[in-house]
């Protein structure tokens, strides 16, 4: 999201909307591509158009063997910095988490869980000076969106884990979360919880739609009635995926070619307008009947406007994913590795995904849920098919020389330059 809509998306979507009535328009609401397909998480970065050979499905029994006890020793206490509306709750008492209750009962450690995180850039500015000092942040874990994880990364301010603490993240990552160009060696971040990123659109007034060509063909049913994401990341790479080109790798020659083609399509007076959140309330509105949109604001709109849907294009679709890192110098590393490691447990990754409904990056959560919560386990916005995972692709890391530059040219078109 851009800075201005990043809090505003993240306290909005990250909400039990899938709860209850809402879960009924699921399938209707994902059968946008005239078929009976479901939608997909992410696309390797490394390999877009490869499948898998694991799905968020995986068999509890091929995916969560019993881990050797950690090798760390528990600390008394850690710190864990994260959004809002991204824990499960306990129903009795809000201030009560209970997958971090069971890690303070089996371990001892107190976990001070705060939601603190509200928008990427101004989070980084209140770690920024400890950072650079060298110094402890104060926090054991943070949880940042991908862009600022990468950022994180190269700047050499976040430890790399120590792997023989956390069997069961090596063993139950989802495979698609594997090989990004900003975590080559995948040891210093770990998926915490994603979102997708395609066409929103109201059939009755579109027909149905399935490509990204939409976005750049004058038609009378959507010309002047189109929001473009005001996100680069999303917008460029759905753009790129358009022509043909991978946003996992994303250079400035691929850069230009979008920002060409979207200026051709605002020349055109196909695109409306530039917008963060508020698109969702336009489609609701019928100011627009076609934009980019976020999964979870779709099934916002779902429910106050029945009838609308949601497609991840064949082109393909993005997917943002929020990570739990450990900050350089945390003064508890090892337990940190812990309880990152913990929610890589199906039967505890399980309970988190009934409360968020939010795409879980663990085997064999969806197993566990079967016989718990079918419906969230049977919900493909969560658990999506593994014939569908390639169809997402994560944008790809940026130097902060290109970053820049990403930025600059894309403010050309959305003209908040």
């Amino acid at each position: 999201m851009t800075r201005d809509d990043q809090t505003t998306h993240m306290l909005i979507s990250r909400r039990r909307v899938l709860a209850g009535g809402a879960l009924a328009g699921v399938a209707a609401f994902l059968a946008a591509c005239g078929g009976t397909k479901p939608l997909a998480t992410a696309a390797p970065t490394a390999a877009p158009t490869a499948a898998p050979t694991a799905g968020p499905s995986a068999s509890v029994a091929a995916s969560a063997t019993p881990a050797p006890a950690p090798a760390a020793t528990p600390s008394a206490e850690l710190n864990w910095a994260n959004w809002t509306y991204y824990m499960d709750v306990d129903p009795n008492d809000a201030n009560k988490h209970p997958t971090l209750d069971k890690f303070t009962a089996k371990y001892g450690t107190k976990v001070t869980y705060s939601e603190v995180v509200n928008d990427n850039e101004e989070f980084f500015g209140t770690i920024q000076p400890a950072l650079q000092g060298g110094a402890d942040t104060g926090w054991d874990i943070i949880t940042m969106t991908d862009w600022m994880a990468a950022k994180l990364i190269r700047l050499g301010w976040v430890e790399q884990f120590t792997l023989a603490n956390m069997p069961n993240f090596t063993a139950n990552l989802v495979d698609t979360y594997k090989g990004v160009n900003w975590d080559a060696t995948g040891d210093h971040h770990a998926p915490w919880q994603s979102g997708m990123t395609g066409l929103g659109f109201d059939p009755a007034k579109t027909g149905e739609l399935d490509s990204l060509e939409a976005f750049f063909t004058a038609d009378p049913r959507w010309t002047g009635k189109v929001d473009i994401l005001s996100e680069m990341r999303d917008t460029i790479g759905l753009t790129m995926l358009k022509l043909g080109l991978d946003p996992a790798n994303p250079t400035r020659d691929a850069c230009d070619k979008a920002v060409a083609e979207l200026m051709k399509a605002k020349n055109a007076k196909i695109i409306r307008a530039f917008k963060g959140n508020a698109y969702a309330e336009d489609l609701k509105a019928g100011n627009v009947v076609l934009a980019m949109a976020w999964s979870g604001d779709m099934v916002q709109v779902l429910t106050d406007k029945p009838g609308m849907k949601f497609a991840v294009a064949k082109e393909g679709g993005m997917l943002w994913t929020d990570n739990n890192l450990i900050p350089k110098g945390a003064a508890h590393k090892g337990t940190a590795e812990m309880l990152i490691d913990w929610y890589y447990q199906p039967e505890i990754a399980a309970e988190v995904e009934a409360y968020v409904n939010y795409i879980c990056p663990c085997k064999g959560a969806a197993d566990v849920l079967k016989a718990t919560n079918p419906d969230v386990a049977n919900n493909p916005l969560i658990f999506p098919p593994a014939d569908i995972l390639a169809k997402l692709h994560i944008f790809g890391g940026l130097t902060e020389a290109d970053e820049t530059y990403f930025n600059q040219q894309f403010a050309t078109v959305t003209g908040k330059g």
